[in-house]
């Protein structure tokens, strides 16, 4: 985009709605994606810190809205010093534990009070090398609300046998994202706990008339095979099939109701709101046919599906901007470790906004 046309369009006295354009393309990200899976292995993971920053910096890149290109600012050795200390430090706690029972048992409850922390770091060190128009996200959690979305309400969520999980999820995605800000104005999400109970009924329903129908189809083919008629095991091939492609229809029922409820109520007061409209069908065959990619590709295609999910996704979302968004200036520095983001990558806690 030409700078002054761009220039004259971010600094309109009107509100605006955009689209968010994604431009990546899938052959060039797959071989990106080859070459640093590839250098990684032959040097023994240490070039996976730069692997991480050129694949995530390809993704942002190639992700705009109003001519301005999302920015992704960590450095490879920013990551790489934070996978050295928590490497270190694993290494430590598996040869303390193998030592002593007790010992593991300590560091096992040291562990999980420093949950949260890592959890925080995890998010605030993503958040905060993630930039749209140079200014920054920032993540401001405290050890306390991390404690208590994180692990308290999930764990007491699971004692209710479930029937509490759509509220703990409401709760803990409102708490993440409330807890954001870009250019000092933090995200405010006024998502409905009565929504979440709904996706859930919905798919509840959905998997009644599944049921309902595999039992009159495999009352058939039991049949079927009780008189040893041949078409029967074609019966027993769909009825395997049907269970792979349930689960995805399952999930992308839920996940498009509860990502268009988040985005279309997700804002920051006078400077910008969102909209979704994720269609139900053809996220399922979005979400089916990468599984099928990946498995039959053996997780190689998994750029190609990143690159499609990417796409879809902004192809289903606008951004409001209000004249407010032009005055926004960034208010975070980066004087920030990346040990908490990989030492919670180590224990498989690492999360992702992106």
């Amino acid at each position: 985009m030409n700078p002054s046309v761009s220039s004259a369009v971010s600094n309109s006295d009107e509100p605006r709605t955009l689209p968010v354009i994604f431009s990546g393309k899938k052959i060039e990200y797959l071989k990106i994606w080859l070459v640093n899976m590839l250098l990684s292995i032959l040097t023994l993971g240490i070039y996976s810190a730069w692997a991480k920053v050129r694949n995530t910096q390809y993704l942002y890149g190639h992700t705009q809205i109003e001519g301005h290109r999302l920015q992704y600012l960590a450095t490879p050795l920013q990551i790489l010093r934070g996978r050295i200390i928590a490497v270190i430090i694993f290494g430590l706690y598996v040869a303390l534990s193998s030592l002593n029972p007790i010992a593991n048992l300590v560091l096992m409850l040291l562990f999980l009070v420093a949950l949260p922390w890592l959890l925080i770091q995890g998010l605030r060190f993503t958040l905060r090398m993630t930039a749209y128009r140079n200014v920054r996200f920032s993540f401001d959690a405290n050890y306390g609300g991390v404690l208590l979305h994180f692990i308290i309400l999930p764990v007491l969520g699971a004692l209710t046998l479930g029937l509490a999980m759509p509220w703990v999820i409401q709760r803990l995605q409102k708490y993440i994202h409330d807890s954001i800000s870009f250019g000092g104005h933090n995200f405010t999400l006024n998502s409905s706990v009565s929504y979440y109970y709904k996706a859930v009924l919905i798919c509840i329903g959905v998997s009644i008339l599944y049921f309902i129908a595999l039992a009159i189809l495999g009352g058939g083919v039991f049949a079927g095979l009780a008189a040893k008629n041949p078409a029967a095991l074609g019966g027993m091939v769909i009825i395997a099939a049907s269970y792979f492609i349930f689960g995805y229809v399952i999930a992308a029922v839920y996940q498009s109701m509860i990502r268009n409820h988040v985005m279309n109520n997700l804002s920051i007061e006078d400077v910008v709101s969102f909209n979704s409209s994720v269609a139900v069908k053809p996220y399922i065959w979005l979400m089916l046919s990468n599984s099928l990619l990946l498995i039959f590709t053996l997780g190689l295609a998994y750029p190609v599906t990143q690159i499609r999910k990417n796409k879809f996704l902004a192809d289903a979302t606008l951004v409001s901007l209000q004249p407010a968004a032009d005055q926004l200036v960034n208010t975070v520095d980066d004087q920030h470790s990346a040990f908490g983001e990989e030492a919670a990558g180590l224990f498989d806690t690492d999360l992702s906004l992106t």
